[in-house]
């Protein structure tokens, strides 16, 4: 009996570090699964020839602002293109597609 209740409590206290750390650590794998980080979309301007964007800027298109965080890292798949909508729950990143430049500004009110 004592060994069952030592073996609970550690399986509990696994759980509980396990779900806090989902909920605190933003990570592309964390942040998928984190039911408190909500899906948006946001737009950026990614630099041309790679398909493999780190540290993004991503403007909020409600109020055309950066938002107060960056993408660690975006796969593209056109490298001759400029402007991206990232649909996006925190740092994982589910979808982007590339726009052109006169919807980015229409959606954008700082450019």
């Amino acid at each position: 009996m004592k060994k069952f209740k030592i073996g609970a409590i550690s399986l509990l206290t696994v759980l509980v570090i396990a779900i806090i750390g989902v909920l605190t650590v933003h990570t592309s794998a964390t942040d998928r699964l984190n039911p408190l980080v909500s899906e948006t979309v946001s737009y950026a301007k990614v630099p041309k020839n790679t398909q493999n964007y780190k540290q993004v800027t991503i403007i909020n298109p409600k109020d055309g602002k950066t938002r107060a965080y960056k993408i660690k890292q975006v796969g593209g798949y056109d490298p001759n293109q400029k402007y991206v909508k990232i649909h996006h729950k925190g740092q994982y990143v589910k979808s982007i597609s590339y726009i052109k430049k006169i919807s980015f500004i229409t959606n954008n009110k700082n450019f």
